[in-house]
């Protein structure tokens, strides 16, 4: 089920004032605007219409009529539901709970987050991400820290599908590889808040060099998309410092294992024959 809300609650702090106004007044009182023109919600929320096609615009919506529809499915759907998240959340760190229900309880977290990937998962990014790779023999992959588990896994990923992978843990080298990109190759960018210093400079040196790049962060605004040809991006929990990342990771990978199979999919039968013969190989040599 794609959680409309919480995209726009994902979005919210991002949005210039006239939208936020009109974000925070459908945030506030969900079910008000089924029953409201576009007028009458822009006047309730001290806007203007043209903001509140704009912000239409900025969800992927269909217009106005489009906005309410996928607004009511998400207030019916959501009555009588199991708890929030936040309260998830609150339940995950009481120290009363068995280490069975602190199972549970993470299940329903990880769970409610990557239900939100189907509102905030760009396809059309999906798509213009996997056919810049399918097109390129080389891909660069940048990041470091908590991106290395994604960037290996992505490593491997590619490297199945026939590319030659450019990866190396030490983001200075990442940085002197990035100017050395030639036309045919193209980079993958990994960073959870987009504001990794070094990673960013390894994707100034990227676009100095007129080279494409795709980046992988959370929603919302930073200086990594902001550089990027084709950004995806992942839902922000708002508990990164309680989880340890582990969270971010998962939603990162789940994202880069819709992307593989996007390209995998462009690819004609006979590179898909080899694909399977080198997936048959890793598996009887593990």
């Amino acid at each position: 089920m794609q959680s409309f809300l919480t995209l726009i609650e994902q979005i919210e702090k991002d949005l210039p004032t006239s939208e936020r106004k009109i974000a925070e007044y459908v945030l506030q009182n969900p079910s008000a605007p089924l029953q409201m023109t576009m007028t009458e919600l822009s006047a309730a929320a001290g806007s203007s219409p043209a903001i509140v096609v704009r912000l239409c615009k900025r969800l992927n919506v269909n217009g106005y009529s489009d906005f309410k529809l996928r607004l009511s499915r998400e207030v019916f759907s959501n009555e009588g539901k199991d708890e929030e998240p936040e309260q998830v959340m609150e339940n995950f760190y009481d120290s009363g709970l068995s280490t069975r229900d602190l199972i549970i309880q993470y299940i329903k977290f990880t769970t409610k987050n990557l239900s939100n990937l189907e509102s905030v998962l760009d396809p059309k990014a999906i798509d213009a991400a996997a056919e810049m790779i399918y097109n390129s023999k080389t891909i660069l992959l940048i990041g470091q820290g908590s991106a290395e588990v994604t960037l290996s896994d992505l490593q491997y990923k590619l490297a199945r599908l026939g590319k030659n992978i450019i990866y190396s843990k030490d983001v200075n080298l990442q940085i002197a590889q990035a100017y050395s990109m030639t036309d045919d190759m193209v980079a993958f960018g990994i960073s959870y808040f987009g504001e990794d210093t070094l990673v960013n400079q390894a994707a100034k040196a990227l676009k100095e060099c007129g080279r494409k790049l795709i980046t992988l962060t959370k929603i919302g605004h930073n200086h990594l998309s902001r550089l990027a040809d084709v950004k995806l991006q992942i839902p922000s929990s708002g508990y990164e410092f309680r989880t340890g990342s582990t969270l971010s990771r998962i939603l990162q990978i789940f994202a880069t294992d819709v992307l593989y199979s996007a390209v995998l999919g462009k690819m004609p039968e006979e590179e898909k024959t080899a694909v399977l013969r080198r997936w048959n190989f890793s598996v009887s040599h593990n």
